[in-house]
């Protein structure tokens, strides 16, 4: 398609390349990369027929590890998407058939198999969410496809009572029935039977239980089975605040259907959490009883709910999980006022904070006040007290510095300066401006550096596209080196043994080219400021020998850099405000030409070896968000 042809608002990058950016030719050495990395790695991890090799044998069974299989292949669709190869969609939707027919015919030990009608039975959704990333990313590569607008709308409806057989919504009292759920509806009996908590370096969730008043009594099998089987009891009824990743199920079927019943649902239970921390004082709560009480099944606790404020995870669940529900109110209402539901939470950890030698220390978790007293595990960068126990304050313990995704994707939701401002104030609390960022929940998606591209932005880390993209192909290739030496028996893989050994890694190409961190890996769904076409080849992805870099991040504007590196040909981008179209671009400066577009896409012709600085215009969350594509093949 040439420049004349084409049919969006056009502009002609003017500006010769008299050196290419060391950033463009690292965004394109990486690209190439892993687009030639997947053959040996698939080659040597997966069978002939091109399944995982795992399970390890027909009798497997378990209730967990599902999400594992799908996560394997989480970012290959993403990395379509940014411009890999288009065998990375259709491999990825291959995986996602095999996964889904193979593990329907292992059993979880509950009476039921892993998979029933091609989705999760009956789980948290901290899990449900990691599985679901998958799938989420192929709606967004490959809207058009049948079978993914026909899932979207039935997994949606999971939670519509659509389905005789999962019963999962009370919509008098707004509540997901149980911590785990799925197609099977409720899954109380997951909490039942005999179970022992034995895990005394994240402390008890529980004070009130008879007989365990401490830590060491867990040390007492007897101690321990009883506190196990009544936490679970305990936990087994009502709503959890995970749950809340549930309404990226919804969002994703509206954004492929348009179906208004999906968004109606997601926004009312949204809307019914941010009203219980309203009512909470502020603070959103992790539990709610099966008639809408607070505390209802936890003698009056706003906390200690499966995967809440007492769990292991803390703020990490609750705050993905309230910033998953924010982003998609936002989206779905085209109102920001959503993002309070994860920012409160944020000022909340931030006003309970404890500052030393000039670092701030957040909570991560809220317990029963005076009570907290065990020693945490040692990757745990927490406060403590003198004789090494958890310093806790009016029940807030487990004071860590605060990782920067959280206010990250609430900024890339906003853009406004207060947000930014929150941002500055983590930094005290270790969230700064370099590649050395506590990254240890960033095991799985490769990211972490959320702090850093921040700063990028703010001007003061101008090297960081170069150190990102190289520390990305670092990555590739350390993966490649030890596939080498990789004597692993398959007969002892574990169920995330592909995951390690994945040669994608993205988070570089999001936050460089789309103006975004990394999804939320336990469920968000793509939130970009910026989606790149090949305009010639009409799909997802910069265009061959095209690199960008998003340059500023405002309110109401953004500037992209391109540039093609092609000494010969000439190339079409088309330039899509928002990862779902919900962005209007006014207008568009491009060297002398100024010109209005008054839509969602921009092109961009690129002359052999040019670059081009783009300045627009931006009116945020103008339109309704789809993911249709610009052809308008969806």
């Amino acid at each position: 398609m040439t420049q004349r042809e084409q049919p969006f608002p056009s502009v002609r990058a003017s500006e010769p390349l008299s050196g290419p950016p060391q950033w463009a030719i690292l965004q394109r050495a990486l690209i190439d990369a892993m687009n030639e990395a997947v053959e040996p790695l698939v080659e040597k991890y997966l069978r002939a027929d091109g399944s995982l090799m795992w399970p390890p044998s027909p009798d497997f069974q378990s209730i967990d590890a599902l999400d594992d299989a799908y996560e394997s292949f989480h970012n290959w669709p993403l990395f379509y998407m940014l411009g890999g190869d288009e065998s990375f969609l259709t491999r990825a939707e291959e995986q996602f058939e095999t996964i889904t027919r193979t593990m329907a015919r292992h059993q979880t030990g509950r009476g039921y198999p892993m998979v029933v009608h091609e989705y999760q039975p009956g789980y948290d959704w901290f899990h449900q969410g990691e599985g679901n990333y998958l799938f989420y990313m192929l709606c967004a590569a490959n809207p058009s496809h049948p079978k993914h607008r026909e899932r979207a709308r039935r997994f949606a409806g999971l939670y519509m009572n659509e389905d005789p057989n999962a019963d999962n919504y009370d919509p008098v009292h707004k509540i997901v029935k149980c911590a785990h759920n799925g197609s099977l509806g409720p899954a109380h009996g997951n909490f039942a039977g005999e179970y022992a908590w034995t895990a005394p370096g994240y402390g008890l969730h529980f004070y009130d239980i008879p007989g365990v008043e401490t830590v060491e009594d867990l040390n007492d099998p007897v101690k321990s089975r009883r506190y196990g089987i009544e936490a679970n009891a305990r936990r087994a009824q009502g709503d959890a605040v995970v749950n809340l990743a549930a309404t990226s199920l919804a969002a994703n079927a509206y954004l492929l259907t348009g179906d208004e019943k999906c968004k109606a649902w997601a926004v009312e239970y949204i809307d019914a959490w941010r009203e219980r921390a309203e009512r909470n004082g502020g603070i959103l709560p992790d539990n709610v009883g099966m008639t809408g009480k607070i505390g209802e099944h936890m003698n009056g606790a706003w906390y200690g709910a499966n995967y809440g404020w007492t769990w292991p995870h803390g703020w990490h669940g609750v705050g993905e999980a309230a910033v998953i529900a924010g982003q998609n109110g936002a989206l779905l209402e085209r109102d920001l006022q959503y993002l309070d539901l994860p920012r409160s939470q944020i000022d909340v950890l931030i006003e309970n904070g404890i500052e030393r030698e000039g670092q701030l220390y957040t909570p991560f978790k809220h317990g029963t006040p005076g009570r907290v007293r065990y020693e945490p595990w040692h990757f745990l960068n927490a406060l403590r007290n003198e004789d090494g126990t958890a310093l806790e304050r009016n029940g807030w313990f487990e004071f860590m510095p605060m990782h920067p995704l959280y206010i990250a994707h609430v900024w890339n939701g906003s853009l406004s300066e207060a947000d930014m401002g929150r941002f500055e104030t983590l930094r005290r609390s270790g969230a700064g401006a370099n590649m050395n960022e506590p990254a240890w929940h960033h095991i799985k998606d490769q990211g972490g550096h959320d702090g850093a591209w921040l700063a990028f932005l703010r001007g003061e880390f101008p090297d960081y596209p170069e150190q990102i993209i190289q520390h990305n192909l670092n990555q590739v290739y350390a993966r490649l080196a030890f596939m080498q030496s990789d004597d692993d028996d398959p007969e002892h893989y574990g169920d995330s043994y592909f995951q390690r050994r994945n040669t994608v890694t993205c988070e570089g190409l999001v936050q460089l080219t789309m103006g975004a961190p990394l999804p939320i890996y336990n469920g968000g769904l793509l939130f970009a400021n910026a989606v790149h076409h090949d305009a010639q080849r009409k799909r997802p992805g910069l265009p061959p020998d095209a690199a960008a870099l998003v340059e500023e991040l405002g309110h109401d504007n953004m500037t992209i850099r391109l540039v093609n590196l092609s000494p010969s040909q000439a190339r079409e981008s088309l330039i899509q405000a928002g990862a779902f179209r919900e962005h209007r671009i006014v207008s568009a400066r491009c060297g002398e030409q100024e010109i209005e577009v008054d839509g969602a896409h921009l092109h961009v012709h690129l002359p052999p070896a040019a670059q081009a600085r783009i300045e627009m215009k931006i009116d945020r969350y103008a339109n309704d968000p789809s993911y249709g594509t610009p052809w308008g093949n969806d």
